[in-house]
């Protein structure tokens, strides 16, 4: 991977001197951003460009070059990389478009690719894809002309799938100022994938934070390792929101964790931040190049009152709290004879006229062993407070560093001030007040999240691409529930009954009361069939239930004592294997809606945070005079069936519905299952 950051030579396919041409735009580039390595054109017909001569084949090169930059039409693709690979070029990056992204009969033309690369041990990077940016070392090899005046070197690297929003964060990143480091345009993946540029990117030393672009995953589990297990912040903007499939659901599970749902849930169980768009994208990367929000507690500082309003409306959406300023802070305040409006926080400065004294305000802030960071807003014209803000930038860029503290610096100007502040300043500066409080609490989140323990291993053994094609069914009544009890869980005293005579006497060894069920594995709702019947007391209302139900196979099962329904299920997602749900059970399930989804496995702490992150928690912690659920229980539930669908990964499907949860120290019983299986 090092080569296609840090080479020493490039050969570029596809150049000519005609004005259009893209493939020139590569070389051009290098030559702006001063590469100091060999540039090698290669195209059909002489000429030269940005002062290197167009070479008609490799073998005017004397060695091999490390990289080979490919923007050829794609069915010439495969012979231009035979020809890399003869001369011993084992790095391509193939920018050219035309392949699967173009039309399902092209796969054939990547297939060719393929070859060649496996013929030749050559590691490529896309197609379709504008390639690799690395300001270090000016290796720029996009085909859109950029300017390196526009480019600030930083510490923020970029993995994009899409070439055009690869595009539009260069450009955003340029408005805001922002510093980038290395940035990756993967196209269709077809040998080099988002992880293993992420691997490498989470190992650069130069780069603080990693932002990717993706519709999709190609190996969401290891993606979830590799962000999980790097102390570097993993942003995420994914698109491509909506289901994967059609199909109609036939699990509660299946509607409760939809595709975008699991992602969501992976993302923030490995402590990925997913942003919604490039602004907080650009945002992502500002919060992360200062120091971690290590607490909750704020100082808010304001020149405007409406705008420490407002600052405060956000903190408190974001879930920061006020820190109290303590009686030295005031007094120094009053030493300077800096008057405030009121001695609380937020702080409102709007009596401080000399901007200059904004400078000991913030480190008197800073000094603060309650404030854990600072949102400051400074409204001000050019005209008369210009030079005094930049120097109150310049100030506070030297002194962050050393408390340790984010300063989330919100500036209110107008335009051309706006644009000119930003490119002075060396520290982010924030539009509004909610801007920077999001910002805030991203840093939070990530801080958090890296200072819990990393016990769990993402990896799967099973396969992560099932075979739609393979036929699936739905285990039996009986085989079902023998699952279940193989794994260890707690299932009520049932048996299965396919005539009266059966029927009676397995009522006689489970004892009165009992419930009948239809034994319909594939049915989602069998109380809208009429297919259960509760609270049987006799053998009189067993044979009524049972000729009422219409069926000679149901299920006849010991009555279990009224608790808390709970549905805990899992389903095989394709992006990320097996994954857990956990919700208010019974027959509302969906209307209510109330879920909490991980990844299989899960661990004690992450059984017990799905269960604390429903709505109605509190009433299994015990609400309006109700005794507490055993929750213990419920949480070795959890635990148990993440295991099973670990084990068992030949499970499509599981709907565990309800569960039934009784009072602390009594345990929880499965009354109802329902199992799909791949054939």
């Amino acid at each position: 991977m090092e080569k296609f950051f840090y080479p020493e030579s490039i050969a570029v396919f596809g150049v000519s001197d005609t004005p259009s041409n893209l493939a020139r735009v590569i070389v051009e580039n290098l030559a702006r951003f001063g590469f100091r390595g060999d540039v090698y054109p290669v195209g059909a017909r002489d000429g030269i460009v940005a002062g290197r001569k167009i070479l008609k084949n490799l073998d005017a090169i004397e060695g091999v070059p490390d990289l080979a930059v490919i923007l050829v039409p794609a069915r010439y693709a495969p012979e231009t990389l035979e020809m890399c690979g003869k001369k011993g070029i084992r790095n391509v990056i193939l920018e050219s478009g035309g392949f699967s992204e173009f039309s399902g009969d092209r796969l054939g033309l990547e297939g060719g690719v393929l070859l060649m690369a496996e013929r030749y041990g050559m590691r490529i990077i896309g197609p379709n894809c504008f390639g690799v940016v690395n300001l270090e070392n000016g290796v720029i090899l996009p085909f859109f002309i950029i300017d390196p005046d526009y480019m600030k070197v930083g510490s923020a690297s970029l993995i994009s799938q899409s070439g055009g929003v690869f595009y539009d964060t260069c450009m955003l990143c340029s408005v805001e100022n922002v510093g980038l480091r290395k940035l990756v345009s993967i196209g269709n993946k077809l040998m080099t994938d988002e992880n293993d540029i992420l691997e490498y990117i989470l190992n650069d030393d130069g780069t603080r934070v990693a932002g990717l672009y993706l519709e999709n995953f190609s190996d969401g589990r290891r993606l979830m390792g590799l962000a999980a297990s790097s102390p570097k912040p993993v942003v995420i903007l994914k698109a491509n929101r909506g289901p994967s499939s059609g199909e109609i659901a036939k699990f509660h599970t299946t509607a409760l964790a939809g595709d975008d749902d699991v992602a969501e849930a992976a993302m923030r169980q490995a402590g990925i931040i997913r942003v919604t768009n490039f602004q907080e994208m650009v945002d992502c990367f500002k919060i992360f190049s200062l120091p971690a929000l290590k607490g909750r507690r704020l100082a808010l500082i304001s020149r405007s009152g409406g705008h420490g309003v407002l600052c405060a409306d956000a903190a408190k959406r974001y879930g920061f709290g006020f820190a109290a300023f303590s009686d030295n802070f005031f007094a120094g305040m009053y030493e300077k004879k800096l008057n405030v409006i009121a001695a609380t926080n937020p702080l409102d400065i709007g009596d401080v006229y000399d901007l200059d004294e904004y400078c000991p305000i913030l480190e008197m802030a800073l000094k603060e062993n309650d404030v854990d960071g600072v949102a400051f807003v400074i409204t001000y014209s050019s005209e008369t407070d210009g030079a005094k803000v930049r120097n109150f930038l310049t100030f506070a860029s030297g002194i962050i560093p050393k408390y340790d503290k984010p300063v989330a610096l919100c500036v209110v100007t107008n335009r051309s001030e706006w644009f000119a502040i930003k490119e002075a300043a060396d520290i982010p500066v924030f539009t509004d007040v909610d801007q920077g409080m999001k910002a805030l609490s991203w840093s939070l989140r990530h801080y958090e999240a890296k200072g819990r323990e990393k016990g769990i291993s993402y990896k799967y053994l099973g396969k992560m691409r099932c075979d739609d094609r393979a036929g699936r069914r739905f285990l039996g009544p009986d085989e079902c529930f023998s699952l279940l009890v193989r794994a260890g869980l707690p299932v009520a005293q049932q048996a299965l009954a396919e005539s009266r005579d059966e029927l009676l006497a397995a009522a006689g060894r489970l004892g009165y009361p009992v419930a009948l069920k239809l034994a319909d594995s594939a049915l989602l709702h069998k109380s809208e069939a009429k297919g259960v019947y509760l609270d049987i007391h006799n053998d009189t209302e067993l044979l009524g239930a049972f000729e009422q139900m219409g069926s000679m196979r149901c299920i006849i099962q010991k009555m279990v004592p009224s608790g808390h329904e709970m549905i805990i299920g899992g389903r095989f997602d394709h992006e990320f294997g097996p994954v857990i749900v956990c919700g208010l059970g019974g027959i509302y399930v969906e209307i209510m809606a109330d879920k909490s989804i991980r990844v299989a496995p899960v661990d004690e702490d992450n059984a017990r945070g799905m269960i604390d992150e429903l709505k109605g928690s509190a009433i299994l912690k015990g609400a309006r005079g109700r005794k507490p659920a055993d929750i213990s229980a419920l949480k070795d539930v959890i635990i148990r069936i993440s295991r099973l669908l670990i084990e068992n990964p030949h499970i499509m499907n599981l709907d565990i519905n309800p569960v039934i949860v009784d009072e602390q120290g009594k345990g929880c019983t499965i009354v109802d299952a329902k199992v799909e299986i791949t054939c």
